[in-house]
């Protein structure tokens, strides 16, 4: 219990340093606003196309702002815990501190997960804005009877993409990608995310062979799930995705069985190989880079 207070408490540093950093760049909170309000205008702009269309996202209703609001929020959680662990894992070899912070009495993922913290600050909230001005300004429509159900999908989502992120920044050390593109961010978050994961459209309009393999990626089954749950009018037993049609199961209990055993794998190996990294490079004596 007193190691677990010790962690909390380190952790909870770091992250009040890293809000007074990105705090003191007065024009990060203005960029941060922007930018989400930009990226929801865009969306409002492309949904008049569909408006009294008689176009239905099946099963997720018609309001498209609120389809892709929810794309926006999980996309920014994704992005996020991607790419993050890898930077900041980057960041510290580079500038010279991983292995000061590991002479203190912390665990290997503390250091890390605290100076990612800045990162949390600043993309996490974007969830609320983009869901707030969807809302207020554009159109957007929620439902929010399953609001608690809802909110665990997207714990899950969270955590299956933390793990994922965990894996990426393993390679770091123990592949040694220190001056390359790592090949599970690039290949996830560059090229199958934006491609399968439904951020904007519906996972059904693609060819089926695109379909499978967004199955394997725990987003679609997150978004499956948040937009039934979520947008009024939204089907909540039709199935949609592979997995659905394959299993006698209703949707929401295959997208959460699916979420789980991907968090249940990820978080757990991206924790075991990122421990694996650290330790050959502590015997190495690679653990930052030397000036």
């Amino acid at each position: 219990m007193t190691r677990i207070k010790s962690e909390w408490a380190s952790l909870k540093m770091f992250s009040k340093r890293e809000f007074i950093i990105w705090s003191s760049y007065r024009m990060n909170a203005w960029m941060w606003f922007l930018d989400v309000l930009f990226n929801a205008t865009v969306f409002f702009f492309l949904s008049l196309m569909t408006k009294d269309s008689g176009i239905e996202f099946y099963p997720y209703g018609s309001n498209y702002v609120t389809f892709v609001v929810l794309g926006l929020s999980v996309q920014y959680i994704s992005k996020t815990n991607l790419s993050n662990p890898f930077y900041r894992v980057s960041r510290l070899y580079w500038d010279g501190t991983m292995d000061l912070y590991l002479l203190s009495p912390l665990s290997y993922l503390t250091p890390m997960m605290g100076i990612m913290w800045r990162s949390v600050i600043d993309d996490y909230p974007r969830v609320v804005l983009a869901l707030l001005f969807g809302g207020v300004l554009f159109g957007a429509t929620y439902n929010a009877a399953h609001l608690p159900l809802a909110l665990l999908f997207l714990v899950g989502i969270l955590l299956a993409t933390l793990g994922i992120g965990l894996i990426s920044a393993s390679f770091f050390y123990l592949f040694n990608f220190k001056q390359s593109t790592e090949p599970i961010r690039f290949l996830l978050q560059d090229v199958v995310i934006p491609l399968v994961a439904g951020y904007y459209y519906p996972l059904s309009i693609l060819p089926y062979p695109l379909q499978i393999v967004g199955s394997f990626i725990p987003h679609i089954y997150a978004l499956d799930a948040l937009r039934r749950l979520v947008v009024p009018g939204a089907e909540l037993t039709a199935p949609v995705l592979p997995l659905q049609h394959a299993l006698p199961l209703s949707p929401l209990a295959i997208n959460a069985i699916a979420l789980t055993a991907m968090v249940l794998v990820t978080l757990p190996l991206g924790w075991f190989l990122y421990i694996r990294g650290i330790l050959k490079a502590r015997k190495k004596g690679t653990l930052t880079r030397w000036q």
